[in-house]
Protein backbone atom coordinates (compact mmCIF):
# COMPACT_ATOMS: atom_id res chain seq x y z
CA UNK A 1 0.00 0.00 0.00
CA UNK A 2 2.92 2.52 1.06
CA UNK A 3 4.27 1.80 -2.47
CA UNK A 4 0.96 2.93 -4.14
CA UNK A 5 0.80 5.86 -1.92
CA UNK A 6 4.59 6.80 -3.37
CA UNK A 7 3.83 6.02 -7.05
CA UNK A 8 0.33 8.35 -6.93
CA UNK A 9 2.39 11.10 -5.33
CA UNK A 10 4.75 10.92 -8.44
CA UNK A 11 2.46 11.95 -10.53
CA UNK A 12 0.04 14.51 -9.72
CA UNK A 13 -1.93 14.24 -12.74
CA UNK A 14 -3.13 11.06 -11.49
CA UNK A 15 -3.46 12.61 -7.79
CA UNK A 16 -5.72 15.36 -8.98
CA UNK A 17 -8.15 13.61 -11.33
CA UNK A 18 -8.84 11.09 -7.91
CA UNK A 19 -9.49 14.54 -6.00
CA UNK A 20 -11.53 15.72 -9.13
CA UNK A 21 -13.60 12.48 -9.51
CA UNK A 22 -14.42 12.95 -5.59
CA UNK A 23 -15.59 16.64 -5.97
CA UNK A 24 -17.87 15.71 -9.05
CA UNK A 25 -19.41 12.88 -6.80
CA UNK A 26 -19.56 15.73 -3.78
CA UNK A 27 -21.53 17.97 -6.41
CA UNK A 28 -23.83 15.41 -7.73
CA UNK A 29 -24.93 14.22 -4.63
CA UNK A 30 -25.80 17.44 -2.96
CA UNK A 31 -29.52 17.65 -4.03
CA UNK A 32 -29.73 13.96 -2.27
CA UNK A 33 -30.99 14.49 2.01
CA UNK A 34 -27.94 14.42 3.88
CA UNK A 35 -27.97 11.27 4.93
CA UNK A 36 -27.12 9.91 1.66
CA UNK A 37 -24.43 12.12 0.93
CA UNK A 38 -21.32 9.83 2.07
CA UNK A 39 -22.53 6.63 0.74
CA UNK A 40 -23.54 7.88 -2.41
CA UNK A 41 -20.71 9.89 -2.94
CA UNK A 42 -18.09 7.32 -2.40
CA UNK A 43 -19.73 4.52 -4.47
CA UNK A 44 -20.02 7.44 -7.24
CA UNK A 45 -16.14 7.83 -6.44
CA UNK A 46 -14.84 4.67 -6.23
CA UNK A 47 -15.41 3.85 -10.05
CA UNK A 48 -13.07 6.34 -11.61
CA UNK A 49 -11.02 6.27 -8.13
CA UNK A 50 -10.86 2.34 -8.60
CA UNK A 51 -9.59 2.61 -12.59
CA UNK A 52 -6.82 5.28 -11.59
CA UNK A 53 -5.37 3.28 -9.05
CA UNK A 54 -5.17 0.51 -11.59
CA UNK A 55 -3.25 2.50 -13.52
CA UNK A 56 -0.75 3.68 -11.14
CA UNK A 57 -0.34 -0.26 -9.69
CA UNK A 58 0.39 -1.23 -13.57
CA UNK A 59 2.67 1.98 -13.67
CA UNK A 60 4.25 0.74 -10.03
CA UNK A 61 4.89 -2.84 -11.42
CA UNK A 62 6.21 -2.13 -14.46
CA UNK A 63 8.91 0.34 -12.75
CA UNK A 64 9.44 -2.37 -10.55
CA UNK A 65 10.14 -5.19 -13.01
CA UNK A 66 12.35 -2.79 -14.74
CA UNK A 67 14.32 -2.21 -11.98
CA UNK A 68 14.51 -5.91 -10.88
CA UNK A 69 15.90 -6.63 -14.67
CA UNK A 70 18.71 -4.04 -14.29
Amino acid sequence: MLELLRETLRSPRELLAMLAALLVAMVLTEPLPIFWWGPATLLLAAVPGTILMNRVRARAERRARAGRDR
